[in-house]
């Protein structure tokens, strides 16, 4: 979930709702009553997990800030190697994304050849080539998946699988029955580590929803033991914006993911939820500039999340490739680092009720 690409995806979603006022009243905040059950053993209950803490440094700020377990695209790291002995020193465990980039190139090869863009896109927006044409069927996936699997069998510090994120919107659904299988060599192949499926949207100004719920279509009991909903501000500004019109609370956004996932038979009190905040701001890949941070707006989405019954909180992200020199991050923000501070003390007050 590169920047590069939640950004194209998340930047046609906003741009879809923009002009949407949501036509449903806020529900009240679902109770995730069974939250410290149906976890699986290698996920502890509220875990805080930040995505791409890659480096023995970003493990130490991460460490300090409260994470506990990170998503790592790259893969779990080799036994042994500088990674692993620092994300072990600091308890910090990993979350194996490696299955979402397969399902990833799957997708993208999809989209050049079996469901392409409509007519009216003057390119692919998805992915502009086929970047792993070699990933062309589900069996090569499942083979891929399986491979990962029997490595991270051996590493006890691997406790849970991403497996899923971006998804091209023209082709809603596709990928439901195949994470059902991948799910099942899960459950073969490192049993009691979860699966975790994300689903992104947009944050929006009040009373607008910037969510398509198309995106949930790939959601099924059988395929997500965790959802994760990675919700954002939106992107491909150009001037600065301190995201203070923006709806942070999600008043109407949380509800309207809810309901799509639900009408696909989700059960938070099963199927926990694990809100991802938005943890940067301010300039990215060298022309945009992503609205936001500040530790009120940090507080206030992670507050939202874990009041709306998440069992788990976490940022995004202390890595991307997107990130330059003046982009603020978890690595060089003391406002972010607040806003991270603020947003787990508010979870743990709302796990502890």
């Amino acid at each position: 979930m590169t920047l590069t690409r939640i950004g194209t995806l998340l930047l046609a979603a906003a741009l879809a709702f923009a002009g949407c006022t949501t036509m449903h009243a806020g529900l009240p905040p679902t109770q995730g009553g069974g939250a410290e059950q149906a976890t699986g053993a290698g996920l502890p209950a509220h875990a805080v997990i930040g995505f791409s803490v890659d480096t023995p440094k970003r493990a130490a700020t991460a460490a300090a800030q409260g994470i506990t377990s990170t998503i790592l695209y790259g893969g779990s790291p080799a036994p042994g190697s500088d990674l692993e002995r620092a994300l072990s020193a600091h308890n910090i465990s990993v979350v194996d994304a490696a299955i979402s980039g397969i399902l990833f190139y799957w997708e993208c090869h999809r989209t050049h050849t079996i469901k392409p863009p409509p007519k009216s896109y003057g390119y692919n927006p998805y992915c502009r080539t086929d970047e792993d044409p070699k990933i062309d069927s589900p069996s090569v996936v499942l083979r891929d998946v399986a491979a990962i699997l029997k490595r991270d069998a051996t590493r006890p510090y691997v406790v849970a699988h991403w497996v899923l994120d971006d998804w091209a919107w023209w082709d809603n659904g596709s990928g439901r029955e195949l994470l059902q299988r991948v799910h099942a060599e899960i459950t073969k192949e490192t049993p009691g580590r979860p699966a975790i499926c994300g689903f992104g949207a947009a944050v929006l100004r009040p009373g607008k929803v910037g969510w398509d719920p198309g995106t949930g279509a790939n959601y099924s009991n059988g395929g997500c033991d965790i959802v994760g909903w990675y919700n954002y501000s939106p992107f491909g500004r150009t001037h600065p914006s301190n995201g203070k019109q923006l709806d942070w609370s999600m008043k109407d956004l949380l509800p309207a993911m809810a309901r799509t996932l639900e009408k696909r038979g989700w059960n938070i009190a099963a199927t926990p939820l694990y809100g991802i905040g938005q943890a940067w701001g301010g300039s990215y890949e060298g022309k945009y500039y992503q609205p936001g941070l500040t530790r009120g707006e940090m507080l206030e989405q992670a507050k939202a999340f874990c009041d709306f019954g998440a069992a788990y909180i976490g940022w995004y992200a202390w890595d991307d490739s997107g990130y330059e020199g003046r982009t603020e991050t978890p690595n060089n923000s003391a406002t972010i680092t607040a806003g991270i501070a603020a947003g787990l003390k508010a979870c743990r007050s709302a796990w502890r009720t």
